[in-house]
């Protein structure tokens, strides 16, 4: 009787982590988190985590590439927020940290100089202390480096009609 109710929950547990996967993709340990507040056990869990990583439905490292993808291309988010989301999402320490040495730092500076010159041109009517402000403390929002936002407030400065009001 009690190892039928197990397979039961077994059961249970797999179809509530595909239905899960299915809504949304999740990293393992966001799985994981999902299922012990529905009130699986431990035993359980790992063992529908391991078995639907043997089939390749829960993977990790595809999960944080497609993530790290969404947050540069599409959003054109810099490291730091990268770095915040996949370790927000659960992403292990050996997959963030391969993941983001991919990162180069002229990809980055490209990024957020593509950003920072659709910005730059609407704030063409204010002041230019308070542009420059304003131009910096948004790709530090996005997740640049002040280093790169110096450098990116630099380049923009210099082009023409750069610090023209």
């Amino acid at each position: 009787m009690e190892k039928t109710q197990a397979e039961e929950k077994h059961k249970q547990a797999t179809i509530t982590s595909l239905r899960l996967l299915a809504a949304s993709p999740k990293s393992g340990q966001e799985l994981k988190k999902k299922l012990t507040e529905k009130g699986y056990p431990d035993e359980i869990i790992c063992r529908v985590l391991e078995e639907l990583g043997v089939q390749g439905i829960l993977d990790d490292n595809a999960y944080a590439k497609d993530l790290v993808n969404r947050l540069t291309q599409g959003k054109s988010s810099g490291k730091y927020k990268v770095a915040f989301e996949l370790k927000r999402h659960g992403v292990p320490e050996a997959i963030r940290n391969e993941l983001l040495e991919s990162i180069t730092p002229d990809q980055e500076f490209d990024r957020a100089l593509e950003q920072a010159r659709m910005k730059w041109m609407g704030w063409a009517t204010l002041e230019p202390p308070k542009r420059k402000k304003r131009l910096y403390d948004f790709l530090i929002r996005k997740g640049y480096d002040f280093q790169i936002a110096q450098e990116v407030l630099r380049k923009l400065m210099k082009e023409p009609l750069g610090d023209e009001v």
